[in-house]
């Protein structure tokens, strides 16, 4: 349905006008005065869309035209997208960006230094003593002072480089979510009869597995398969063997030699992993034949928390900011018989590209949080040019909606390899097994259940209360008349 809004004098001319509007059977919201005149709201019925063409309907943006802030107003096409982010994030810069310090307080910058020593060099010789002279050469900057001012200087441009990076990898997943949860949303509305013909004693249980955040096909498949029971208990049972019998074929064995190369999104538990991975190897291996490389992940802390967590399982770790010193440090340690590379959360593409250039035998791995969303899990999945040997699901204890990864998992395209829980190193498995990751989904399901049958057990009794007090007032009120 889609909302209107009708003004008018008064609410007889508003309730005609929207009579000769949208036909007799128009749904009356609400009605208020504004500025001396009627308000109407009204709903009006939308015609429905069938499925494939809410799948097939993609995005269309306006003809609105930005214009960038210290460029002209351009003739032949408007500005990108990419140009106004990249112009937004230059000009907040810029603006938070503080003064530079004065000469006074003691700093002079490398772009002053030429101009002071060609100032200084033309002065006279014959109106310059001999102690003045040496009292100039000795203020002239050392070059060591112009080599520290433009390092600093590329060092903040490469932070800002990265910092537009990430945030532009932010604002296209949010794009991507939200691309997704309307489709969601489209669909659902599709399919809203759906469970229609279900016993009463499954309504609640219906509308747990509608509010829960479940794939639109997978809740199809799932609602299709209680439709013969008439007890939550045995359709609780047939779900939970339905998604057991599917995740069959979810795990993959990896062999703790090689080189392994762990990817994916920031904050996913990548770290944590990678010291879990080496400390397994360790153990079968020896800590003397495992090391960690923590490749061009440029986050504060991220060194020191490689370092600690390696220092934990007793295994090297070192350090490698670029594509150079990772092959210097690969061709170096080749003799290791397990070696494990951290990568960044992001440009996680590029990296992974640049490592298979130098590794042509490495094995990728993606980590992705048990609770991660379905537009994530398609995004890691279908990356071009990555071939992903196996998932790592990380965070398995903090999850509380692992549908989406059990959607992909009931699909087959890749296997599991490393679980983890907790926050131990030791909190992990080389196997996930569905029955505990079906458990974690369904025991979401239940407490909502009993949280419905609760409300509506109290509403049943709420009505019955009523009755019997209505009826009581009837029996009494006769009775009075009679006397």
């Amino acid at each position: 349905m889609e909302l209107k809004r009708i003004l008018a004098r008064d609410t007889r001319a508003a309730n005609e006008k929207a009579v000769a509007l949208y036909g007799p059977d128009v749904l009356v919201i609400s009605s208020s005065k504004v500025r001396g005149q009627t308000e109407l709201i009204v709903a009006v019925d939308v015609a429905p869309l069938d499925a494939e063409t809410a799948i097939a309907e993609t995005f269309v943006p306006t003809e609105k035209t930005y214009v960038l802030s210290d460029k002209p107003v351009p003739d032949e096409s408007p500005a990108s997208f990419g140009q106004v982010l990249d112009d937004t994030i230059g000009r907040q810069k810029r603006q938070g960006k503080p003064a530079k310090a004065s000469s006074s307080d003691g700093f002079v910058p490398a772009a002053q230094l030429k101009t002071q020593v060609a100032k200084e060099a033309t002065v006279e010789p014959s109106h310059v003593a001999a102690t003045d002279k040496v009292a100039a050469v000795a203020a002239i900057p050392t070059p060591a002072l112009a080599v520290d001012t433009v390092a600093a200087e590329k060092l903040l441009a490469a932070q800002e480089e990265r910092d537009k990076m990430r945030s532009r990898e932010i604002v296209d997943m949010v794009r991507e979510e939200l691309a997704v949860l309307r489709k969601e949303f489209k669909l659902s509305q599709q399919m809203a009869w759906q469970g229609a013909g279900l016993s009463r004693n499954l309504h609640p249980l219906r509308n747990a597995l509608q509010e829960a955040a479940i794939p639109v096909a997978l809740r199809a498949l799932l609602i299709d398969s209680i439709q013969s029971f008439e007890e939550v208990e045995p359709a609780l049972e047939e779900i939970r063997r339905q998604l057991c019998h599917s995740m069959q074929q979810t795990h993959v064995s990896v062999t703790d030699t090689g080189i392994h190369v762990l990817a994916g999104p920031s904050g996913s538990g990548k770290s944590l992993m990678v010291a879990r991975m080496a400390q397994q190897a360790s153990v079968s291996l020896g800590s003397e034949q495992v090391a960690v490389i923590s490749f061009s992940d440029q986050r504060a802390g991220a060194w020191n928390q490689t370092q600690l967590l390696s220092a934990q399982s007793g295994v090297d770790c070192f350090r490698a900011t670029n594509i150079t010193m990772l092959k210097l440090l690969l061709e170096e340690h080749g003799h290791r018989k397990c070696i494990v590379i951290d990568t960044p959360g992001v440009q996680m593409a590029e990296r992974v590209a640049e490592i298979a250039g130098i590794a042509a035998s490495a094995q990728f791995h993606v980590v992705v949080p048990a609770d991660a969303s379905q537009s994530l899990l398609r995004r890691l999945l279908s990356t071009q040019g990555i071939q992903w040997q196996s998932l790592m699901v990380s965070k398995l204890d903090e999850a509380t909606q692992p549908w989406s990864l059990i959607q992909v998992l009931t699909e087959g395209h890749v296997g599991v390899s490393h679980v983890s829980r907790g926050e131990r190193a030791g909190d992990c498995s080389r196997q996930l097994h569905a029955e505990e990751l079906v458990g974690l989904a369904l025991t979401q399901l239940t407490a909502y259940q009993i949280d419905s049958t609760q409300e509506d057990f109290r509403s049943t009794m709420a009505m019955a209360s009523a009755r019997i007090s209505r009826l009581a007032a009837q029996h009494t009120g006769v009775t009075h008349e009679q006397a």
